[in-house]
């Protein structure tokens, strides 16, 4: 399995890398004629084959195989020609055209000549272009009918119905075949025993006996020495991840990788010539050895993920009795599975064995071991089993959910999870029950690829994890942290993109180990892939998966220049001169704006797209515009102008009008801001451009927290500036540059307005800022006896309610002051 698994990586990486050219193509002296006829042969040839319809697998993997070589090669031809006629195309518009009408002058023989002996090399190179087109048709259409067949084959050999497994006729001859199917193994065993040699059978086999149990001591000492220098031992708390993580896959290189090492020495000397070993019974010996294998890496791989006897040291959030649960249905499931897949493949391999296994036995064979890997797959599908207690505990109670993004991701990934189990579960019903209907092909297709396909899945699902915390810790070392100088940003991008990449690869390694066993070759994904990497003719338009990543490649780069030069510009070159500093800006932004359009172009150029057809869709956008989109379109450009400038961005506190909250997405018609509330408010990206703006975080979220505080017009002052500026000063949240800052605003008829001015990292804490700052007003002032005046009001009553009544003292007359007499 794993030379499978580096023989197909390598392929794979071959076919993305290597241009992939025929001993024929690779001659360039190679007439056309004669490439073009060997194609037409073989594509005969092949024809006269689909004519049988009992194309075996093997005759129609190689038949894909000639005619993808075919394809390989007429497309380079095709190339050649198409580049051929390109180049003669400018030569003769280099010519110029011929002269024309009875009164012009004749042309001149040397150039008349060379016109001629262009024009049919034009028409030669014409000619191959069409025929080089029409043998990848014609190819391709066989590969589909070739498919075709295939399909159809498979699907007439599943849907094959045989005895059924519960009729007396069928179990009456089962215990005959069962005694033979042993007799024959014992036969097969006995005669390779007589048939060694004297010496094959003292030193030989002693010596290789001896080498065994050499191996299996040295084994054994180094599973050991793993376990106890990497694995897990007895914690009271839980280690780190990555400790865990390096635990795991001590315990399942000891527990798995190194007994499946001694296993595979025992097949590989059973498939090596001049071994003793290398018979019919090293066959059926090197099958066990193999369903063995697999058993050991199945059932030690979950064991070290689970760790159900430490249970510090899982790496999932699975409680141990669960972990437990999972490995006591996994081990059964996986012998089941070994046992059936030695006693069918042993049947197909070895000739003594091939027609004891009657189609009787298979049915009931078939039948037993599916019913009781179908209920035990079942079991595993239980989805409760995979909960965590907090998990079932939140499903269960009413209450809302946090409404965090790791909480989102959650919540959109349920439909797809949801969709996998209930495809997982149909598939394991339809395997379980297909064989008591008689349908033993479909029964082990569907359990067996399944089974090897979930085995297979859950040894890349642990080997991705291995090499995502590898690419983490070297990320994070010291030599690229601190030597190489790599700063974090920087770290943070090559670990995302070395994840990516990844992730690309391993589940390209495992689409190309799974995908065979379903019936999709190894031939028929590797042309797929060819054919998703030189492009996909849909109509006139050819869609080319290496054209769109290039074009993206040339994109980012000319972006990535096009912003090294406005830097350069606004930093260094314009800083030096005598321009305004608007002018400077302008000129930025305008080199930007170009900059955007020119990486554009060179991208839609880099993809191949026609700007014919772009420049006619642009003239009819032009007439819609003049009748109405003028509306959509001014959005349509503010959104972009949004997105190049980035006045805001998402996670932005922004007020616009009487609108403020954070903005939650930007599309290119309009901006979603949700506000305190958890509103939505959805503002034309227009109206973002044409009014004005506040961002409270556009380049960072350093804000100034103002808190305003009225005291008695008797107060000390400097007394109460000072307490202020202790109280700001304390507060975690307050900067130290600026310095906070005590403000005397103006002095009222009752107080004297003062106000405490500070600075945080973080505006968004504002609020509650200000709000401890007031507490710790109220809980200081009046320690220091600093008196907080309140508004004071004075309110007349008056009697029996009635204000026309006037008050006594305002019914008599007023006396009259003494009057001073004259001198």
């Amino acid at each position: 399995m794993a030379c499978r698994l580096l023989a197909l990586l390598v392929l794979t990486l071959a076919v993305l890398v290597l241009p992939v050219e025929s001993p024929r193509a690779q001659n360039s002296e190679t007439p056309f004629s004669v490439l073009a006829a060997d194609w037409n042969g073989d594509m005969d040839v092949i024809e006269e084959l689909l004519k049988d319809s009992d194309l075996s697998p093997e005759a129609g993997e190689a038949v894909k195989k000639t005619l993808t070589k075919v394809i390989n090669e007429a497309t380079q031809a095709r190339d050649r020609a198409g580049a051929t006629v390109s180049e003669l195309n400018a030569r003769l518009d280099a010519l110029g055209p011929p002269p024309e009408g009875e009164n012009a002058a004749p042309e001149p023989d040397p150039v008349a000549t060379e016109r001629s002996r262009l024009n049919q090399s034009l028409s030669d190179a014409k000619s191959q272009f069409s025929l080089a087109e029409l043998a990848i048709t014609r190819a391709t259409n066989l590969v589909a009918r070739v498919g075709q067949e295939q399909r159809t084959r498979l699907a007439a050999h599943l849907l094959e119905q045989g005895p059924l497994p519960y009729l007396p006729s069928t179990l009456a001859p089962l215990p005959d075949t069962v005694g033979s199917f042993v007799a024959n193994i014992a036969l097969t065993a006995v005669g390779w025993w007589q048939g060694l040699a004297d010496e094959e059978r003292s030193g030989g086999f002693l010596g290789a006996a001896a080498f065994f149990l050499i191996g299996l001591a040295a084994a054994w000492w180094l599973r050991r020495f793993v376990l106890r220098r990497f694995g897990p031992y007895p914690v009271e708390e839980q280690p780190p991840y990555s400790r865990r993580l390096l635990a795991a896959v001590a315990d399942g290189v000891a527990r798995g990788i190194l007994p499946a090492a001694i296993l595979g020495v025992i097949i590989l000397r059973t498939q090596t010539e001049g071994s003793p070993f290398y018979s019919d019974f090293g066959t059926i010996l090197g099958l066990a050895a193999q369903c063995l294998m697999i058993f050991v890496l199945v059932t030690a791989l979950p064991h070290s993920v689970f760790s159900p006897e430490d249970p510090n040291w899982r790496l999932t959030g699975l409680e141990p009795e669960k972990g437990q649960q999972i490995l006591n249905l996994i081990r059964p499931l996986a012998l089941l599975y070994c046992v059936d897949e030695f006693v069918l493949r042993a049947g197909d391999a070895v000739p003594q064995l091939s027609g004891v296994l009657s189609p009787e036995f298979q049915s009931v064979w078939t039948f037993g071991l599916s019913l009781a890997q179908g209920l035990l797959a079942l079991a595993l599908l239980r989805p409760s089993l995979w909960k965590t207690n907090d998990e079932i505990a939140r499903d269960n109670s009413d209450a809302p959910e946090e409404d965090d993004e790791e909480e989102a991701i959650k919540t959109a990934r349920r439909p797809f999870w949801k969709a996998l189990h209930a495809l997982l579960v149909l598939v394991t019903l339809v395997g379980t029950l297909a064989p008591a209907l008689g349908y033993t092909h479909l029964g082990n297709y569907l359990l067996n690829n399944l089974l090897g396909s979930a085995i297979l899945v859950s040894i890349l699902y642990i080997l991705r994890g291995l090499f995502r915390e590898a690419i983490g810790f070297v990320t994070g070392s010291p030599l690229v942290r601190d030597r190489l100088a790599v700063r974090h940003k920087t770290r943070s991008r090559l670990k995302f993109a070395a994840r990516f990449l990844l992730d690309i690869a391993i589940f390209v390694l495992g689409v190309s180990i799974i995908a065979p066993n379903w019936g999709v070759s190894e031939t028929d994904l590797l042309h797929g892939l060819r054919v998703a990497l030189s492009g996909l003719q849909i109509g006139n338009v050819t869609i080319s998966l290496t054209d769109i990543l290039l074009a993206v490649f040339v994109f980012v780069v000319a972006l990535a220049l096009i912003r090294a030069l406005k830097r350069s510009l606004a930093e260094k070159i314009l800083p030096e001169t005598e321009i305004e500093e608007s002018l400077r800006h302008s000129i930025t932004a305008g080199i930007g704006y170009v900059g955007f359009v020119v990486a554009a172009a060179l991208a839609v150029a880099v993809a191949g797209v026609d700007l014919t057809n772009i420049a006619l869709i642009a003239g009819a956008l032009s007439v819609g515009i003049g009748f109405g989109l003028q509306n959509i379109v001014n959005n349509f450009v503010s959104g972009l102008i949004l997105l190049i400038e980035r006045p805001i961005k998402v996670g932005d506190w922004v007020v616009v009008g009487s609108n403020e909250g954070f903005v939650k997405q930007i599309n290119m018609r309009a901006t979603e801001i949700e506000t305190w509330q958890k509103a939505s408010v959805i503002v034309p990206n227009a109206d973002l451009l044409s009014q004005a703006l506040k961002n409270w975080t556009h380049k960072d979220k350093i804000g100034r927290v103002d808190v305003p505080i009225g005291v008695a017009l008797d107060s000390d002052v400097d007394r109460v500036c000072e307490l202020l500026l202790e109280i700001a000063k304390a507060h975690p949240r307050c900067r130290r540059y600026p310095e906070p800052v005590a403000l005397v605003m103006r002095i009222d008829d009752s107080r004297i307005e003062m106000e405490i001015r500070l600075f945080t990292s973080d505006i968004l804490w504002v609020v509650w800022i200000a709000s401890d700052i007031r507490k710790e007003i109220l809980r200081r002032f009046p320690k220091e006896g600093i008196v907080i005046p309140y508004a004071q009001r004075v309110v007349h009553l008056l009697e029996n309610g009635d204000p026309n009544r006037r008050r006594p003292e305002e019914t008599e007359p007023a006396a009259e002051p003494d009057k001073e007499e004259p001198r």
